[in-house]
């Protein structure tokens, strides 16, 4: 842990180059500061935050800026916790909750949220797969050369698989939906990964090409929990500094696209983490091997579906303000879904 006085300047160094972009030196952290301090104690202190790893040069003569350590620490200890009650008042102020049903909340809450931060917000969805059963399994030629395989699933969603009857005969693939029907009809989604393991050995004396099948035809049942994805302000990107290498900046957006918030918070907090609680990924300490991103999200529930809210920008982003809009707009989607159901 740094001292108290280490703390304070690196907190001012990161609050001003977030709203700045520009690099911090010692005249500007001695104007900013409430307390009596020469400026070698803070070119001492700066430099001692600099050779532990918080702080970075960009040039020799320059002022330093928050390395991605310098930023984890802010997040983690520094950042303020008050309640900014000016800015819930002003997103409270453009949503009107009377006359919008909450799939129009969250869409309009997301894309305010979007504006006020210069964030790119990325809202995903998918089934609560303990709720969804598989409900049916259906084979339906094609033509000579093509079948298709129908898997019906309690949400509604029906999952569709071609064969090519020139490498799986009819006969094969009718076996194959028996022993699936017969062993997973009525199941969970979410128990399915663990209950066709042993329908392996069956599939294999029974069918040829069994892997192929077995394969296809967990991941068809799968997707039944797939989930969708909505961007908002991905325009913002393209204003950062950061983000002017093209190249750069085709990464971010391949990462934003690829990505799975839910796989995210998995990896950060294991399957048991509490919903709501808001997590970041700031550069390298992130899965995406790209220094100069942020991420910041929460997972929620809506409609009886797993819903996360993930904004994507730079590692100097507002964090402060960003956790505290998320917050609130988890709070405006349970206040809809409790207006609905009273």
């Amino acid at each position: 842990m740094l001292t108290d006085r280490q703390e304070l300047i690196l907190k001012v160094i990161v609050q001003e180059f977030i709203k700045t972009v520009q690099p911090v030196g010692s005249k500007t952290i001695l104007d900013l500061l409430h307390i009596k301090i020469s400026s070698a104690t803070i070119r001492n202190e700066s430099a001692f935050l600099e050779e532990k790893g918080y702080l970075e040069k960009q040039h020799t003569s320059s002022g330093r800026v928050p390395s991605t350590q310098g930023y984890r620490y802010y997040v983690d200890f520094l950042m303020n916790k008050t309640s900014n009650e000016e800015l819930k008042h002003q997103l409270e102020k453009l949503i009107n909750l009377r006359n919008n049903n909450i799939e129009d909340v969250l869409d309009q809450a997301t894309n305010i949220i979007s504006e006020m931060t210069k964030l790119t917000a990325i809202i995903s969805t998918k089934e609560t797969k303990n709720d969804v059963l598989l409900k049916k399994i259906d084979l339906i030629p094609l033509s000579d050369e093509n079948a298709s395989v129908i898997f019906v699933l309690s949400n509604g969603m029906v999952q569709k698989k071609v064969f090519n009857l020139r490498n799986i005969s009819l006969s094969d693939l009718s076996i194959s939906i028996e022993l699936f029907s017969d062993n997973l009809v009525n199941e969970k989604i979410s128990d399915i990964d663990k209950i066709t393991q042993k329908l392996k050995s069956e599939l294999k004396i029974s069918v040829q090409n069994y892997e192929f099948i077995f394969q296809s035809f967990l991941g068809a049942i799968l997707q039944g929990g797939q989930e969708t994805k909505e961007m908002h302000g991905l325009k913002y990107m393209l204003e950062n500094p950061e983000f002017n290498n093209t190249e750069k900046l085709k990464s971010v957006i391949q990462i934003m696209e690829k990505m799975s918030p839910f796989d995210w918070y998995n990896v950060h907090y294991g399957s048991n983490q509490s919903i709501h609680k808001i997590v970041t990924s700031i550069g390298e300490d992130g899965d995406n091997n790209l220094d100069d991103i942020a991420m910041l999200g929460a997972e929620f529930e809506m409609n009886g579906k797993s819903t996360a809210i993930t904004l994507v920008g730079p590692k100097r982003m507002n964090y402060d303000q960003a956790m505290q809009l998320v917050e609130w707009l988890i709070q405006l989607v349970d206040k809809k879904q409790k207006e609905k159901y009273e």
